[in-house]
């Protein structure tokens, strides 16, 4: 006969396998989900960060230079869209401010 623990349910031996069976399946597949969003989350940080650098590329190339504020915002901003605005901007831009408008 089983010994219950205080506060522990006990349940019968095979309903207590397919317990710890779907549990271990739930763990795996959780680690599956988490590899899955990091892999994500890592192509997304891998392209702002090649945004980045494309546009920091630019403004050299066009002679424009940033001040630590302006370098400091370019190198904060996450936002994919907001780096292509400002990448486009490059094109004609007389200054760095005009380029982050």
């Amino acid at each position: 006969m089983e010994r219950q623990i205080e506060g522990e349910a006990t349940f019968p031996p095979s309903l207590q396998r397919l317990m710890d069976r779907c549990k271990l399946e739930g763990i795996r597949e959780g680690e599956l989900k988490g590899m899955r969003e990091g892999k994500l989350e890592g192509i997304r940080e891998g392209e702002v960060k090649g945004k980045r650098d494309t546009l920091l590329r630019l403004l050299a190339r066009a002679g424009l230079v940033l001040t630590e504020d302006e370098s400091a915002r370019i190198q904060a901003c996450t936002d994919v869209a907001t780096l292509d605005r400002w990448i486009e901007n490059v094109l004609g831009a007389k200054s760095a401010a005009e380029v982050l408008s």
